[in-house]
């Protein structure tokens, strides 16, 4: 890599709107080497507060988090994931970090470093930042966090991406651009269930579901799970043509995992199915109607073979 390259990767990430951390992920405590002027603003810490600790100190004494433990699952497993996180800023005050976790991995496969991605979805969740970390915690946290985020794969939940989805159709809308819709299915789930068990077919869904939502790496693209190995997407300012090539590298991304699935009658790994559908939003359409047409297509996918897009 060239000087000047390092300088533009540098620019790059003190640019970023998003807080940017890169961890050591060769050291037992995934220590902190480097972390951008975002998170350092979302935060409040300085990178010298933070280089050489871990990220934990971020959830000062409220470890009771399901996305805790769903993030260390997946560090342990060198797996990315994204986690919706309680954490607090230097002066105290609680916020929601939206957060993905991606592996980077050298030349011979092995991981060195995660890379995390950090933005406050307080806005997101309509939550007071100013709330105390007590009328956050048991029976007093907000139902509305808890339908958003999904406890198997850490996604949202089909309830949030409808509300998003409302709002950037409306956008949509005004500014005369395409929203896609992806409906996606794990291809013959249930046989994998009777083969594997249930824990063996969540942790395919987990591995497939953040294989998904790495595909959609944009901050405007939204992954949720509906149900079991169902799940559902949307990425704005794509045309049928841009989100169709998405679907079939999802279906391929997916089949490059490749994990093993006997008595599948498509292919002897796991696949999914995806259906497809774009439009620029007329001032009479309704969100529904892209959400069914892909559902129908996804259909046709599944008519034709599975393990493809439609």
């Amino acid at each position: 890599m060239t000087g000047l390259d390092v300088e533009m990767y540098r620019r790059l990430l003190e640019s970023s709107p998003e807080g940017v951390v890169l961890v050591d992920a060769q050291k037992p405590e995934h220590p902190v080497v480097y972390v951008n002027p975002g998170f350092e603003a979302l935060t409040g810490y300085s990178g010298a507060d933070l280089i050489g600790k871990n990220l934990r100190l971020l959830q000062a004494d409220d470890r009771d988090q399901d996305a805790r433990h769903r993030l260390r699952e997946a560090l342990g497993k060198g797996e990315s994931c994204r986690v919706l996180l309680r954490n607090y800023r230097k002066d105290g005050t609680v916020f929601w970090n939206e957060m993905t976790v991606l592996p980077l991995r050298d030349a011979q496969g092995g991981i060195t470093h995660f890379a995390g991605h950090h933005r406050d979805a307080g806005e997101r969740l309509r939550i007071d930042p100013k709330l105390s970390r007590d009328s956050l915690s048991g029976a007093h946290q907000p139902t509305s966090v808890a339908i958003r985020d999904d406890r198997l794969t850490g996604l949202f939940t089909l309830p949030y991406l409808e509300e998003l989805l409302k709002r950037d159709w409306g956008i949509a809308q005004r500014e005369g651009r395409s929203i896609a819709v992806f409906a996606i299915d794990i291809d013959a789930l249930d046989l994998y269930n009777t083969t594997f068990g249930r824990a063996a077919g969540d942790s395919a869904i987990r591995r497939v579901s953040h294989c998904l939502a790495g595909c959609l790496r944009r901050s405007s693209d939204v992954t949720a799970r509906i149900d079991g190995g169902s799940l559902m997407a949307f990425a704005p300012g794509l045309s049928n043509e841009q989100a169709l090539r998405l679907g079939q590298t999802m279906a391929e991304r997916v089949r490059e995992l490749r994990i093993h699935h006997p008595r599948s009658a498509v292919l002897r790994y796991v696949s999914v199915s995806v259906g497809v559908s774009a439009v620029v939003p007329g001032t009479k359409d309704d969100p529904s109607m892209l959400i069914e047409k892909s559902q129908r297509h996804l259909k046709l996918a599944k008519q034709s073979g599975r393990n493809q897009a439609a």
